[in-house]
């Protein structure tokens, strides 16, 4: 990924570093910029992860064209309208093929996150298991409080590792991208979050790859590697792989990092924190580096193991 960190007050600039991120960003009005854009953030084709503030009295409008846009923009004196509605800014919303207008007078402070809409729909049909669906919103506001508090955890994990982490992880940094492309897919009304909340079966799994989920499922908490699942399944390794992957959107070895997980969490939130240990539970389920054991965990929950365990 490419990272700029950047100050200026050179309005041109300001536009063309927003326009890296939404490509249809357009100044219609600006006054001296002060104090001057702080920029920072991450991109690469069909991704774009920024957090900025700017004091200025400006007219923005950002055009998402072939990308989705969510973000959050706060501040004093800021107005958005999206759809011919205003909007509150402040809390983080979806742009998705109409423009996006903000007016602010002042200093304001935005953070967002752009994916190529390519990638967003094809997230959607591996999450719901449908090859033809295509993301359409049906709002911009997040469908619940409880999503709401799992995107801005997502997003600040991904702050941490994308903007102000010292060390560049290219592995690191894909699997941040897709945390926040899920999580901004189930937290704000599209087309997927109807399809999900219908209930509406997907399409059935291959049997080798149903036979290779129920090994993972039973044998989690054992030693495990690819050639016991392949076994498993009736596959070789690599047939696995392949087969895994199409028809699931990960490898087994991630799916079984995933059950971990999950029954490290189960495990955690009913334990006792005056006589268990994060320690305890992460060896329990193959977990033998607890500071990658964290690290992960936070990923895929949005807070710290001890946090769970305590609470």
């Amino acid at each position: 990924m490419e990272h700029t960190n950047i100050e200026t007050r050179d309005a041109e600039t300001v536009e063309q570093l927003w326009q890296s991120v939404v490509p249809g960003a357009r100044i219609s009005r600006a006054e001296v910029i002060q104090p001057g854009l702080s920029w920072h953030a991450a991109t690469e084709p069909g991704f774009g992860f920024f957090d900025y503030t700017i004091g200025s009295t400006m007219l923005v409008e950002s055009d998402p064209l072939d990308h989705v846009v969510v973000g959050r923009i706060a501040g004093p004196r800021v107005a958005g309208t999206y759809r011919r509605e205003r909007i509150d800014t402040a809390v983080p919303f979806m742009v998705v093929d109409r423009p996006l207008e903000i007016a602010f007078s002042g200093r304001i402070a935005g953070a967002g996150v752009s994916f190529a809409r390519s990638e967003f729909d094809e997230a959607a049909r591996r999450l719901s298991g449908d090859d033809t669906l295509r993301v359409r919103p049906t709002g911009y506001a997040p469908v619940s409080e409880q999503r709401l508090r799992y995107w801005s955890r997502t997003w600040e994990y991904a702050r941490d590792v994308l903007l102000r982490s010292q060390e560049r992880s290219p592995l690191v940094e894909k699997q941040a991208r897709t945390l926040m492309l899920e999580a901004s897919l189930l937290t704000f009304p599209t087309t997927l979050t109807e399809v999900l909340a219908a209930g509406r079966p997907a399409r059935p799994l291959p049997a080798p790859v149903r036979r290779a989920k129920a090994y993972v499922e039973a044998h989690a908490a054992e030693p495990v590697v690819l050639a016991d699942i392949a076994t498993a399944a009736r596959l070789s390794p690599r047939g696995l792989q392949y087969a895994f992957r199409a028809a699931t959107g990960r490898t087994p070895m991630q799916y079984l990092r995933r059950v971990r997980l999950d029954a490290a969490r189960a495990e955690l939130r009913s334990a006792d924190p005056s006589v268990d240990t994060v320690a305890a539970v992460a060896a329990r389920w193959g977990f033998s580096n607890l500071g990658r054991f964290a690290a992960m965990y936070r990923g895929e929950f949005g807070e710290t193991p001890s946090t769970t365990l305590r609470s």
